[in-house]
């Protein structure tokens, strides 16, 4: 039981310093990208898997946009991830 308790905590630990990181890159991504037409607040609540998949076909050019974007899937993900928790 030690054991488990210790590799929560671990993943917890790593997936903490992570976000900083990716929290960080998705709000410079945002402002590049979409703070023209879109607040973060607009997309608080909504499902990040969903909000993903959204851009990454905007991405793909898949879906129409009015501003063409480029995003690998991390960095769609890592957005959407912010965007579902408007900007926090």
């Amino acid at each position: 039981m030690k054991i488990k308790a210790l590799m929560v905590v671990s993943a917890a630990a790593i997936f903490a310093g992570y976000g900083s990181a990716a929290l960080a890159d998705a709000k410079a991504t945002f402002n590049d990208f979409c703070s023209e037409c879109h607040e973060t607040a607009d997309f608080e609540g909504e499902n990040a898997a969903e909000l993903a998949a959204t851009i990454k076909k905007i991405s793909a050019g898949q879906m129409k946009h009015k501003k063409a974007i480029k995003l690998t899937d991390a960095e769609a993900t890592e957005m959407a991830a912010f965007m579902s928790k408007g900007g926090k």
